[in-house]
């Protein structure tokens, strides 16, 4: 992988884990993160002769998932994030679909896990023996504890950029 491909996809690693840490600490995925993957994805797609497939593909996705967003099944900003992802994605029909099963399999995971964070949500972590540099953790744990006494959202952003990131990184050129 030459040095320019791989400081690209350092940049797309550093969107996808940002768009993920927005997402649990404020349940909001910025359109600014979904417009830079966007932006960051079509070189890729430029070099593997698949621009027009891929932004077909792209707007197939969307259509779909604002589908489900009118269904309210997933949130405005997973829409967007996830379309803008399905471009880093190739656009043949395995990959893309294997992407989306990703997506929902890992989001079923993050689910089960704010199914156990709900049932734990009475506990506490111990503010006082954490370093002061650590005491983010602390927020979020409450912030966390907050959102699920009242049924919160699910970060399934999360879900996104790991699937997007674990489908991505093997069609990169090297």
């Amino acid at each position: 992988m030459s040095d320019l491909t791989q400081a690209w996809t350092g940049l797309i690693a550093a969107c996808l884990l940002y768009a993920a840490a927005c997402d649990i600490s404020v349940r909001l995925i910025p359109n600014r993160l979904s417009a830079a993957v966007i932006a960051l994805a079509l070189p890729f797609r430029l070099l593997d002769h698949d621009l027009l497939p891929g932004i077909a593909v792209t707007l197939l996705m969307f259509t779909v998932l604002t589908g489900a967003w009118l269904l309210r099944l997933i949130g405005g900003g997973d829409v967007k994030f996830w379309t803008a992802c399905s471009l880093l994605i190739p656009p043949s029909a395995a990959a893309q679909g294997l992407f989306s099963l990703r997506v929902i399999l890992c989001g079923g995971g993050v689910a089960l896990a704010y199914l156990v964070l709900r049932l734990l949500v009475r506990s506490t972590l111990p503010i006082a023996a954490l370093p002061r540099s650590r005491r983010w953790i602390a927020r979020v744990w409450r912030a966390e504890q907050w959102r699920a006494r009242r049924n919160g959202s699910i970060p399934y952003g999360v879900a996104i950029a790991l699937s997007a990131w674990v489908t991505f990184v093997p069609s990169v050129p090297h």
